[in-house]
């Protein structure tokens, strides 16, 4: 599943719940108020942060930017350093910074601050918080973080089915509908990321009606629709070469078709049909296949 499309629901499902993002960040939301930061953008040039919220306690006041990440990436601290001190000059206000790891993996270690040394020496030293949001999953799993549901399939060690039931379950019976609708949309299409389109749409077939005006789930529908075109063409370009060349030259080997199935590229498939229909000998044929 696209990698834009999890960025897409995670963001949305942050907007519809600030208060669990937030805990996950901080560990305690008592007092705390938080608002979304619309468009955070630092000068780097122009970058769109993941996610910023304002929060105020007491009189207090500052921003939490939460980065979210799959896996982890090498130049996660120092991108971390980098978005905090931007922010800082850019908003004028004190960052907190956390990365937020979505999908369960088995890390020894995640680094939790960008080090400047010299002569071998520490001199400068950043610290930011690192969430495994796993470690939550049974918290949520109970309904005591429900916010965070439709990440539960991240979570899991076990890609289940049982998965997917009980984060129906702690969708469907949250007390407020139109959140219900927006979290349901947004544990369909991070669920695209290990079930097959057909069978989460039957699996999700009574809630579809309440899905239909979803405009996450909308564009993953139709990303699968415009995947299954995309195929088909593919599907169709190989097989017109074969015929054409089966028809040229007789007997195809199985290897040729072999090498055919690699290619996915539609703009390359066309430039091989036309060749296919002007080559002198299926061997001119397998020397220009060899140099795609």
């Amino acid at each position: 599943m696209a990698a834009n499309v999890i960025d897409r629901s995670v963001k949305a499902l942050a907007r519809l719940s600030p208060q669990a993002f937030v805990k996950v960040a901080l560990g305690e939301t008592q007092g705390v108020t938080a608002e979304t930061i619309e468009n955070p953008e630092i000068n780097l040039p122009e970058r769109r942060l993941d996610f910023v919220y304002g929060l105020r306690w007491d009189d207090e006041e500052c921003l939490l930017h939460l980065e979210f990440q799959m896996e982890h990436e090498p130049d996660v601290p120092k991108r971390m350093f980098t978005y905090n001190a931007l922010l800082t000059a850019g908003f004028n206000k004190p960052v907190i910074s956390a990365v937020i790891y979505l999908e369960r993996r088995e890390y020894r270690h995640l680094p939790q601050d960008y080090a400047v040394f010299f002569a071998g020496q520490p001199v400068n030293n950043f610290r930011y918080r690192a969430v495994k949001l796993w470690d939550y999953a049974e918290a949520i799993g109970r309904g005591e973080l429900r916010e965070l549901a439709p990440l539960l399939i991240l979570l899991t060690r076990e890609k289940g089915e049982g998965v997917l039931t009980r984060t129906k379950h702690l969708i469907l019976t949250a007390p407020d509908a139109r959140w219900r609708a927006d979290a349901l949309s947004v544990a369909v299409t991070v669920a695209g990321r290990y079930f097959p389109r057909e069978f989460l749409l039957k699996f999700f077939r009574e809630e579809l009606a309440m899905l239909r005006d979803a405009g996450i789930v909308q564009d993953w529908i139709n990303e699968g629709i415009e995947k299954g075109r995309l195929q088909g063409q593919i599907a169709t370009l190989q097989s017109s070469i074969i015929e054409v060349l089966t028809e040229r030259f007789g007997v195809i080997k199985k290897g040729l078709s072999q090498k055919l199935a690699e290619i996915d590229d539609p703009a390359v498939l066309r430039s091989l049909l036309r060749k296919s229909t002007k080559v002198e000998s299926l061997e001119e044929f397998i020397q220009v296949l060899e140099e795609v």
